[in-house]
């Protein structure tokens, strides 16, 4: 394919509609990781953890194919982060003002609970060296490291040549790889900083989002690979988060395995995949809907769970709602910072 033939395939791609699927699917995974964890079950979710790498990995993907275009075009880093966090932000608050509607309900201070909703919206993390990385709502974290990851792709990741950033990652998948070793887990990032473990979660952060941008780009410039059925593509990623547990290796190993090479070929696979057109509406609004779903259904499982009890009945009235209240904030909210949008 020739230079002109995949600036005209970039310039007209097709919406990929199939990563709004996936997106979805990661956020009910993890929701069922936090179910897991909550309500104690020891079921197959217990390393959804790891789809949080996933949200990276697409995010630099996604990014590479229908962003970097408008970067090179020359808005600054500052200008293209300030648009992020607009657009992220009701993220932001819809997560921190569900938490703060709990912490009323079981008493805690309201002077705290409102220095604390301030500092959360202002994406200020906590630096107290113990507890969450945001005080209010532990998943808001990985939104503090995505707007860090735009910042620094339209800083610097976009001046690089392609040939370099497939070393780049290489380097922070090295340093993934020592980091993972000392936490024993790759859960890198969740607790509030402190001297010491301040810089676990960039490695994290580096491999996945920096891969994808290398993978965003070589598929805009037109690299395929064999292409397997739509159904297929998307449900191996629950397969494999369900398998891993179970493998006769180390939490360790088994997370570096499925976040450096499971992950990076099923994003691959769900891209180049050709789910029947007549799905797309069904797609985008799942997209759409994991937003706010990945932002309140942590505050709502703990909330439940502390009014009535960690029964399986219990469990069922948390997930459904969660599910419920990110379903009314959808249509509340427009939440136009889908970064798994690809026109």
């Amino acid at each position: 394919m020739t230079e002109a033939a995949h600036q005209a395939g970039a310039m007209h791609a097709p919406r990929l509609f199939q990563l709004d699927a996936l997106r979805g699917i990661a956020a009910i995974v993890v929701m069922l990781f936090h179910l897991d964890l909550v309500y104690r079950i020891h079921g197959v979710f217990g390393r959804g953890y790891l789809f949080v790498d996933m949200f990276f990995l697409l995010s630099g993907f996604v990014l590479a194919v229908s962003t970097e275009r408008k970067l090179n075009a020359g808005i600054g880093a500052l200008a293209f982060t300030r648009d992020r966090f607009i657009r992220l932000w009701p993220l932001v608050a819809v997560g921190a003002g569900v938490a703060v509607a709990r912490g009323f309900t079981i008493g805690m201070d309201p002077l705290t609970l409102l220095l604390w909703l301030a500092l959360d919206l202002a994406m200020i993390p906590s630096f107290a060296g113990s507890g969450p990385f945001y005080r209010l709502n532990g998943p808001q974290w990985t939104l503090f490291y995505e707007l860090l990851a735009n910042f620094l792709h339209a800083l610097v990741l976009r001046k690089i040549p392609t040939r370099w950033m497939l070393a780049l990652a290489m380097a922070l998948g090295a340093a993934l790889i020592v980091t993972v070793r000392i936490h024993r887990t790759d859960t890198m990032g969740v607790d509030a900083p402190t001297w010491d473990t301040w810089w676990m979660g960039l490695p994290r952060l580096g491999w996945s989002y920096i891969l994808g941008v290398w993978m965003g780009r070589k598929y805009k410039e037109g690299l395929r690979g064999p292409v397997l059925p739509w159904w297929l593509v998307l449900a191996l990623p629950v397969a494999g988060i369900a398998i891993v547990p179970s493998l006769p290796l180390s939490a360790a190993t088994g997370d570096l395995l499925f976040v450096m090479i499971f992950l990076p070929l099923v994003v691959w696979s769900v891209a180049q995949s050709q789910p029947p057109k007549a799905l797309q509406p069904a797609c985008e609004w799942f997209g759409t809907y994991s937003l706010p779903l990945y932002c309140v259904h942590l505050t709502v499982l703990v909330w439940v769970s502390e009014l009535l009890g960690r029964a399986e009945w219990v469990r069922i009235v948390a997930v459904g709602t969660a599910m419920l209240l990110a379903l009314i904030f959808a249509k509340l909210i427009s939440f136009k910072g889908k970064p798994t949008m690809v026109k």
